[in-house]
């Protein structure tokens, strides 16, 4: 393993040690997700920083929130990684109304961030919505507000909206017979790829390539949406043996430290998951602070968010049928 991925490997678990001390009862997945976004800010978590954040979201947003709930560490988070708190609060607020509908939940928030750190005032936040339309248009079954975020980061692009998700339907008819995996990983990928640059063909080969590659070596991310990371290597330079090696042996790292080790430890797929974002995040040419960066922390977010929410769901509906 490289000295780069050796080291981003190192943060991502020391910003992992610092979330949790202070936040015990938080999910081990959110706690990963957080310190990913920290790694993609190239910052340390400051947990006096977190704690005035926290009073002063409580001050800003009741206890029924959406900012007050699954998402509520991430808000604080992101509102510590801001100059101006406060202000990156209101930002967040005003996107997540423009968002808004009467199903709204935590994605909804998700995407408002992607959109709260463009200085939005109005434009992306419609752009989002014609997007997130049209994907609904397309894909009835399919389209949730699971991929709301991914809307908002289309948006954020830079192309044009008929543009981008053109080509997010193109990938997706390519990925149907080139890719095993389920149908909302696909949608997930074709969403993300779309994003990177190079032409569909090429892209999708090379996911294609990658993902049957690591099943091979005994390293697969599964069918399920964790597969979703790879996307952001569609794009890249390294050969896919390259990058089947970098993602292997950092899978093999990861098993040492807390959370990845142990009985009660994240699971093979999710550890899987942060090794794809370690090998992009150390990229030759990549810098910590790009936009490829924090893409890369936004896209696992929302898988996170998403996975989550499938555990608590999850879990309440066993908790209701045990009681009865």
């Amino acid at each position: 393993m490289n000295h780069e991925l050796e080291s981003k490997c190192l943060d991502l678990v020391e910003n992992y040690r610092i979330l949790q001390e202070d936040n015990k009862l938080e999910f081990t997945e959110m706690l990963m997700a957080c310190a990913g976004l920290y790694l993609a800010a190239d910052k340390k978590p400051d947990p006096e920083r977190l704690q005035a954040c926290k009073k002063l979201l409580k001050s800003k947003a009741g206890i029924f929130s959406n900012f007050r709930g699954t998402d509520e560490l991430l808000v604080r988070c992101k509102m510590a990684l801001a100059e101006d708190p406060e202000l990156y609060f209101e930002n967040l607020e005003r996107e997540y109304q423009l968002l808004k509908t009467f199903f709204s939940g935590e994605q909804t928030v998700l995407a408002a961030m992607i959109l709260a750190e463009q200085g939005d005032t109005g434009e992306l936040a419609e752009k989002t919505k014609q997007i997130y339309k049209e994907m609904k248009e397309a894909h009835p079954w399919l389209t949730s507000e699971n991929d709301l975020p991914f809307a908002a980061l289309m948006a954020v692009s830079g192309k044009e909206a008929s543009d981008v998700y053109a080509e997010a339907e193109e990938i997706y008819g390519l990925l149907k017979d080139k890719l095993h995996a389920e149908s909302d990983a696909k949608q997930m990928l074709s969403h993300i790829l779309a994003i990177r640059g190079g032409s569909a063909d090429t892209k999708c080969e090379k996911l294609s390539a990658l993902a049957e590659s690591l099943k091979t070596a005994g390293h697969s991310l599964g069918r399920g949406s964790r597969l979703a990371m790879l996307g952001l290597l569609g794009d890249s330079g390294l050969p896919t043996d390259a990058l089947v090696d970098q993602i292997c042996e950092t899978d093999e790292f990861l098993k040492q430290y807390k959370p990845f080790k142990g009985l009660f430890g994240l699971g093979r797929e999710s550890r899987r998951m942060f090794a794809g974002q370690m090998v992009n995040a150390s990229r030759p040419g990549e810098d910590s602070l790009s936009a490829s960066a924090m893409m890369a922390a936004s896209v696992e977010l929302a898988i996170i968010t998403m996975i989550l929410m499938m555990i608590i769901v999850s879990s309440t509906a066993s908790t209701h049928a045990s009681s009865h």
